[in-house]
């Protein structure tokens, strides 16, 4: 049987500030972009907690983790990242943003009004070479999340496919809405690890802690190029 979702839209709705930097309209199209990309499974109810009814679980109940270097952007080198749901929309793979954060004030506008995603902002560390990756996620108050991949096996590219990412946005008016975004990543190499892990330095009461990694599933570092993208309304 389906297993929906029951976060209200309102559990999203953020508030649009008045003043708001100014940012290149998108999409963007953004090379060198290296992105590590993580699943694990959570608690169902955690996960059900934070579903909008659109949706209905994955199973298992699994979180998403993206976090995402731009070297190369319209608006000069940024990172960002995100926790997203596991899910289904219409019986359709998909998953849907709880959390997300960046490092960049105008990706930060470009993600909270034309993506609809919650971000906030903060600081993202990450290294990617040829053998090992990792990534240190946090925002004013500290540390919140921290990937390590150890040990990097190359893989063909073709292995790899992302379902699209949604997200509830607010409008000028204070109403939400449900948007889309495409899959954004043409990989051009990539890399998985099987000895990856998720670890929390800080203890802390916030989104990126409460969908706590119960076991890592699959983690992979993926080079090539990115289009950061408005979303649009399901069809």
């Amino acid at each position: 049987m389906p297993d929906p979702g029951r976060a209200a839209h309102q559990t999203y709705r953020v508030t649009i500030p008045k003043r708001r930097p100014e940012f290149a309209p998108l999409p963007w199209n953004c090379d060198s972009v290296t992105m590590l990309n993580v699943y694990f499974e959570v608690r169902k109810d955690v996960l059900l907690d934070r579903l909008p009814p659109e949706y209905n679980r994955s199973t298992p109940a699994y979180c998403r983790l993206v976090i995402t270097d731009h070297r190369d952007s319209p608006i000069g080198p940024f990172r960002d990242a995100y926790l997203a749901l596991g899910c289904r929309l219409t019986m359709t793979p998909a998953a849907f943003v709880a959390v997300s954060i960046t490092d960049n004030q105008q990706a930060l506008a470009a993600g909270l009004v034309e993506r609809g995603f919650p971000s906030s902002l903060g600081k993202i560390e990450f290294e990617a070479g040829i053998t090992s990756a990792h990534a240190l996620i946090g925002d004013e108050q500290g540390p919140l999340l921290e990937l390590t991949m150890p040990t990097l096996q190359t893989i063909e590219p073709s292995r790899l496919a992302y379902d699209h990412v949604d997200a509830i946005a607010t409008r000028e008016d204070g109403a939400t809405e449900l948007l889309v975004t495409k899959p954004d990543m043409k990989i051009d190499r990539a890399a998985i690890c099987k000895n990856a892990k998720i670890e929390y330095p800080v203890e802390r009461d916030s989104t990126w802690q409460v969908l706590n990694c119960r076991n890592l599933v699959s983690a992979q570092v993926v080079r090539g190029s990115r289009t950061f993208a408005a979303g649009t309304k399901p069809s």
